[in-house]
């Protein structure tokens, strides 16, 4: 490994530690993102799915929450709890706060009673 990429390594574990340290309550956003390892095109991939969903939700339209999940899935190549952990915290951050109530709503577990209260 070049000294570049092992400074680079170096760099991203301090980075993964500091957002350990983070509260993910007050900034629910930035722990996503260094949580997910993201970058700033992935972030607005998910936000593009959550607006998808949001706009279905205005249009009256009926909502399939399990093809919700499953977008958020593929286009992340996550499992269910890290969906948790997107639904969370953009709900945290008042953001698509319908979608993730509805969505926690259809996929009810100890970590969204927060959301469904």
């Amino acid at each position: 490994m070049t000294d570049i990429n092992k400074e680079l390594e170096k760099v991203k574990f301090h980075i993964r530690l500091i957002g350990e340290t983070i509260d993910h309550r007050t900034y629910p956003v930035p722990s996503l993102v260094i949580e997910m390892d993201w970058d700033s095109d992935d972030l607005n991939r998910a936000h593009d799915i959550f607006e998808k969903y949001d706009t279905k939700l205005q249009n009256e339209e009926e909502v399939n929450w399990t093809y919700f999940e499953s977008e958020l899935r593929k286009i992340f190549d996550i499992g269910y709890q890290k969906v948790k952990s997107i639904i969370l915290a953009f709900f945290r951050n008042h953001q698509w706060t319908e979608v993730c109530t509805l969505y926690a709503k259809s996929h009810m577990c100890k970590e969204f009673h927060e959301i469904a209260r």
